[in-house]
């Protein structure tokens, strides 16, 4: 009886043990693919601030339903970039005698907009061109080139702006239900967990075969949800088509991959194995934040990236090399790319604006530096005033017009014609 008892005690003991090593294992794989899953989220809220420069700005902005915007727009092409056998020299100086002006009102409570543009040469216009939308109808006028307003109907652009001020919800809720099915989807055998360099690595790696069917899945349940298909549209048919379509190469892996310390993400790694060899690009967000291209173990290309005081610098290399510098602030991007170290020549891009009251001055330019000596390339200097709650279509007469589709071919020969001789007299040639 004491010999049965013990026995018993044995046997209990062996399922306790059994039950407890597997509820462990359920917890870890159910652990470590909701660590996968969740990470998603979380890579895209450290990308957001990693790329964060607005914290500390004052936003001023009116959200006033009517604004007029007035301009114009400079340039400077260096005169030593010309040359007089293929006529470049005459091009670079009509463009240095060229203003381009342009006004913009909008009116979104009556569903109103006008554009007006002029390119001038010498002070005299050569180009223009005014659109108006009043509604659903579009009405477009070729100054110089057609005496007439061109109107294209059942066109709202305002409701594409509408839906365009609504993309990054739609993207938010697309991004969302994706990161569902890819749970519903993915199962253990998906997960590998390993140990690289003290830190946990967590995968999920799907050959050719997985690929596809969770890629369906995902598809399908896109359709199952009805704010899901009016996103998307025809386009959900379109991946369908595509996903059915791919090719289940199982000797070719997908890996998404999450390296932890004490539980936090360090790395976020999307890789491909291709025939025996390892691609992958790296979001690092440990003390040093970067991206990496890998081939192998090999870097290819690094950025590495620094927030400070709101100015966000972007320091580029490859293959251990200089490649140059990005910086970027509310006021300022800057891009200086090194091309010769041994005479010092780089190539600076700078792009600054400055607010003043009413009036933004924005100045883009390119230089050359060499041995120390700086030359400019090309800058182009836009200055526009803005004016809130006010935008007057008064002056807009648009009795004169012609649909699109009734025009005729001599209509587009004139058209053409005109355009050619605008082209011919920027390039100064004559006719």
């Amino acid at each position: 009886m004491k010999k049965k008892k013990i026995i018993i005690t044995i046997v209990i003991i062996v399922i306790i043990g059994l039950l407890v090593a597997g509820g462990v294992l359920l917890y870890q794989n159910y652990s470590n693919k909701h660590r996968i899953i969740t990470s998603f989220e979380e890579l895209k809220a450290a990308l957001t601030e990693t790329f964060d420069i607005t914290e500390n700005t004052n936003n001023n902005s009116n959200n006033s339903n009517e604004q007029t915007i007035t301009g114009n727009t400079t340039f400077y092409i260096n005169p030593l970039f010309g040359n007089s056998e293929d006529g470049s020299d005459v091009v670079i100086g009509n463009l240095n005698n060229s203003t381009f002006n342009y006004e913009y009102r909008l009116d979104t409570e009556s569903k109103r907009m006008y554009m007006d543009g002029s390119l001038l040469l010498n002070a005299t216009e050569l180009l223009g061109i005014n659109f108006y939308q009043a509604e659903d109808i579009s009405y477009i006028f070729l100054k110089n080139i057609f005496d007439k307003y061109i109107t294209v109907e059942d066109n709202d652009i305002f409701k594409y702006l509408e839906e365009s001020e609504k993309a990054a919800d739609d993207i938010n809720y697309i991004y969302s239900k994706i990161t569902t099915s890819i749970s519903d989807n993915v199962n253990s055998n998906d997960i590998k967990v390993t140990n690289v360099d003290g830190k946990k690595k967590i995968s999920l790696e799907l050959d050719g075969k997985r690929l596809n069917e969770i890629s369906k899945n995902i598809v399908k349940d896109l359709k199952k949800d009805d704010k899901a298909r009016e996103i998307l549209g025809n386009s959900l048919d379109e991946l369908d088509t595509t996903t059915s379509s791919s090719a289940s190469d199982n000797n070719n892996y997908l890996n998404y991959s999450i390296y932890l310390e004490k539980n936090n993400i360090v790395t976020y790694e999307f890789g491909v194995n291709e025939s025996g060899t390892n691609y992958s690009i790296e979001f690092n967000n440990g003390s040093e934040k970067s991206f990496v291209i890998k081939e192998g173990n090999t870097e290819t290309f690094k950025a590495i990236i620094t927030n400070n005081n709101d100015t966000l610098t972007i320091d580029l290399n490859s293959n251990n090399i200089s490649l140059g510098t990005i910086t970027l602030n509310k006021n300022n991007i800057n891009f200086n790319m090194l091309l010769d170290e041994l005479t010092n020549t780089a190539i600076t891009a700078n792009i600054t604006s400055n607010t003043s009251n009413n009036t933004t001055t924005t100045t883009f330019n390119v230089s050359l530096t060499a041995n120390n000596d700086s030359m400019d390339v090309l800058t182009i200097t836009d200055t526009k005033q803005v004016l809130e709650n006010t935008a007057d279509f008064t002056d807009i007469d648009t009795t004169n017009t012609i649909n699109i589709n009734d025009l005729t071919e001599e209509d587009i020969t004139t058209i053409q014609n005109n355009l050619t001789t605008i082209f011919y007299n920027i390039m100064g040639f004559t006719m």
